[in-house]
């Protein structure tokens, strides 16, 4: 059984989230059990995780937050 969670994320503009994407794309590297998938339309990009178990799916997804949490902290950090 495979379990899915989608995530999205709006951004300020479809530039700030084009970077972002563009920060987030090296979490896709480090796949181990889960499989992940970034996606921007617009000003919004959506993670899309797949997993055979939770603990895994929980982990992908845990990993992918804190990333966005830095990007978004780096973002905020420019903008002042």
């Amino acid at each position: 059984m495979v379990m899915k969670l989608t995530i999205e994320i709006p951004f300020k503009t479809e530039s700030m989230a084009k970077k972002a994407l563009a920060a987030l794309k090296g979490e896709l590297t480090f796949q181990g059990r889960a499989k992940a998938s970034l996606i921007q339309r617009r000003n919004t990009i959506t993670a899309a995780i797949e997993a055979e178990d939770l603990a895994s799916l929980h982990a992908a997804a845990g990993s992918h937050l804190r990333a966005l949490k830095v990007v978004t902290g780096v973002q905020k950090f420019a903008e002042e």
